[in-house]
């Protein structure tokens, strides 16, 4: 039942559906016979085995129940094996070829926690592929296949409402991995089509962690494409997210990020009262609250972060130098993906300050393998504007070989 995630009634009500599936007649179990069941050994009527192993799609004996000898015992096949064979391949090679998943053969099959714990893991090492390597095509389709699975999962198989509840926000999460990887590597369609998936599926799971983070990245497509009174209305709708109002945390995130868009649509006096009240609610939060994976990218580095990418739109360079200092000092090695985009927007408020000696070996300093997506974008930008600035220089001589011969490898 644990690993099921059901409860005495929601069991009752699971073998009284299977019994009028596979008999014609309706059951009459109740939380009482669930009970009853709990604390009792001996093998129930042959009604109540049929039911209870179709739910739990084990043996009788599987459950602590003592057979008789005229319950089968022969060997039933692994269900995991099972899920992998009929359900996990096919319809994550069918999400990744771009197609709808396949309706699996062999009839229902039975969704537990295990399942999900399963998906859960692999969207965790989706979500360390991004800290390193930024928003690949390749992450992209690994995100939106795992999230056709698990929809698929909720077609097909039966689970408990709170499993259910479980698989779309983790379906919802998934595809907005995805979402972000297009944004990440400035696929603007491909987000798009993510963001609407996203929205519905974030609304389903009820999840109110997952809702913010698909309205903050869909305050990031919105910024992307230049809609700037959109982008600070996704951000705005993150923030009225009820999760903001309890946890300090969220609050924080979605005051930080709200600062980027005020960049556009707000003043400056906004902006820098947003960071400040950001750094305060983080000041409060409690280490020791269980939050999603993703959460973890969260801490002072990215509030800095944000606030070099707002004085960067607000044209104030000293500021976004001084911003990109104090996050570089704060980054986690882990974060490698972040360092390099800190480092490329250092590289241009030097520029603009006139240090274009400085300007190029920062810029030369961002490792290659994250040359790719947004930060392949603020590099192209660099170097225009260099050449703009000083073209005759040996320095844009330097760098433009650099980009040549090693960026563009």
């Amino acid at each position: 039942m644990t690993d099921l995630g059901l409860s005495r009634p929601e069991l009752a009500r699971e073998m009284n559906i299977v019994l009028k599936r596979l008999t014609g007649k309706q059951g009459t179990y109740s939380e009482r016979t669930v009970h009853d069941l709990l604390t009792r050994t001996r093998t129930p009527r042959s009604r109540t085995v049929l039911a209870l192993e179709t739910v739990f799609d084990c043996l009788i004996s599987d459950l602590g129940f003592a057979p008789t000898a005229r319950h089968h015992q022969h060997a039933r096949e692994d269900p995991m094996k099972r899920r992998v064979f009929l359900v996990a391949a096919p319809m994550a090679a069918a999400a990744t070829a771009g197609m709808s998943p396949p309706r699996p053969q062999g009839g229902p099959y039975r969704i537990g926690a295990a399942d999900v714990e399963r998906l859960e893991q692999l969207h965790d090492q989706t979500i360390d592929a991004d800290d390193q390597a930024g928003g690949t095509e390749a992450l992209e389709r690994r995100s939106s296949a795992l999230a056709a699975e698990a929809l698929a999962m909720q077609q097909y198989g039966s689970a408990s409402g709170r499993v259910r509840s479980r698989l779309y926000a983790l379906a919802a999460s998934l595809t907005d991995s995805a979402m972000w990887a297009a944004i990440d590597g400035r696929r603007t369609n491909a987000a798009q089509a993510h963001l609407h998936h996203a929205v519905t599926l974030a609304s389903l799971s009820g999840d109110q962690a997952v809702q913010i983070r698909v309205w903050g990245h869909a305050a990031a497509l919105y910024r992307q494409m230049g809609r700037y009174t959109d982008s600070t209305a996704a951000a705005e709708a993150a923030r009225a997210v009820p999760l903001c109002r309890s946890d300090p945390f969220y609050a924080s995130m979605t005051r930080a990020r709200l600062s980027l868009h005020q960049a556009h649509t707000g003043s400056r006096t906004d902006v820098l009262r947003s960071l400040e009240q950001a750094r305060k609610d983080l000041s409060r939060i409690d280490h020791g609250e269980p939050r999603p994976r993703w959460t973890q990218f969260y801490d002072g580095a990215e509030i800095e972060l944000l606030a070099l990418q707002a004085h960067t739109e607000m044209g104030r360079w000293q500021e976004a130098e001084a911003r990109a200092h104090h996050a570089l000092a704060l980054l986690r090695p882990s974060m490698v993906r972040n360092r390099a985009l800190t480092t490329a927007y250092l590289a241009g408020s030097q520029l603009q300050q006139g240090e274009v000696e400085l300007a190029v070996a920062t810029a030369k300093s961002v490792p290659v393998a994250a040359a790719q997506g947004r930060i392949a974008h603020l590099l192209g930008t660099f170097t225009t504007r260099l050449i703009a600035t000083a073209p005759s220089s040996s320095h844009t001589q330097e760098w433009t070989a650099h980009r040549k011969d090693v960026l563009s490898a």
